[in-house]
């Protein structure tokens, strides 16, 4: 029994090992691919790697900034008690990478609003890109609408936005 404690100890901390790094794998990795996949970034879920990110709401306008990103994150939401528009006044500045902000309707539909790549798609940073204030219309539907925002592998941004209830459809 004694030369047996040994091999079911060793079999359960190899167990636990490989349970470790392929959720240590999947986690890092998953965010790399939410990008380009539309179901992933339907979903309730969140999934980042992210370095100084920083977000707040001050008079009723959300700001977001982040040195590096890859992955999404909900950054709005909105249960609407029937279909409706809303007008969204938005900032968004890619300094390295690529962004995208989608809007997930009920149902999970997704429906991309801008989407944006640093003018320096290279290695280096970009200070230089102009942030212009631009406008879009969100079509809501009755139940729970969400924005996300969506970023490519190491990207650095800006964002702001506001978003004012405008007419019913």
């Amino acid at each position: 029994m004694r030369k047996k404690l040994p091999v079911i100890i060793g079999i359960c901390i190899f167990v636990y090992i490989g349970i470790f790094l392929i959720i240590m794998v999947g986690t890092h990795s998953l965010p790399s691919y939410v990008y380009e996949n539309e179901k992933l970034i339907a979903k309730d879920l969140n999934s980042f790697n992210k370095i100084n990110y920083r977000g707040y709401v001050k008079d009723g306008i959300t700001t977001v900034t982040c040195e590096k990103m890859t992955g999404m994150e909900i950054v709005w939401n909105y249960n609407a008690p029937e279909d409706m528009t809303m007008q969204m006044n938005y900032t968004l500045q890619v300094t390295r990478g690529k962004a995208k902000l989608v809007l997930i309707q009920p149902g999970k539909t997704t429906v991309t609003l801008v989407e944006q790549s640093s003018a320096a798609d290279k290695d280096a940073v970009s200070d230089t890109t102009s942030a212009t204030e631009q406008q879009c219309t969100l079509d809501l539907k009755k139940g729970e609408n969400k924005i996300k925002i969506v970023c490519g592998k190491g990207t650095s941004f800006s964002l702001s936005f506001d978003v004012e209830n405008n007419v019913e459809i």
